[in-house]
């Protein structure tokens, strides 16, 4: 179960990443700053991020969809967030080609990433449990 799912989720993390890269690439070419094209694409891949996650990835965990978005959107912000600060520390430095540290950036975010999802953001919440237990 956890390879089955450690492969989906990496299969839709690709895809969202493309997304994300595609999109920034795309913008960044077009003589957007790289700080600007980030959030752009960000917010675009979080959709097809975690519409795959919670379809796809984690859909055995039978997690309420609420607050799995609300608890993937705290994971994705602070994946956001290292990323970001990542990108603008690799620019600034000067150490490499902006669409590199767009990609080296956002594949470091997508580490952690996986780590909160599967352990937390996806996980059916005790709540959850109750509800389904006073149901019956």
């Amino acid at each position: 179960m956890i390879f089955r799912q450690l492969l989906r989720f990496g299969l839709v993390g690709a895809l969202a990443t493309l997304v994300h890269m595609l999109i920034g690439a795309t913008l960044i070419h077009s003589g957007w700053p790289a700080l600007g094209a980030n959030p752009v694409s960000f917010v675009i891949a979080f959709v097809v991020s975690f519409m795959g996650h919670y379809g796809f990835s984690f859909s055995d965990q039978e997690a309420d969809i609420v607050t799995s978005l609300k608890r993937f959107s705290i994971v994705a912000c602070g994946g956001f967030i290292v990323n970001e600060a990542l990108l603008a520390l690799l620019i600034w430095s000067g150490a490499v080609p902006q669409i590199l540290a767009l990609i080296f950036s956002t594949g470091a975010a997508a580490i952690g990433s996986f780590f909160a999802s599967r352990n937390w953001a996806f996980q059916k919440s005790s709540t959850d449990r109750d509800q389904i237990t006073r149901f019956f």
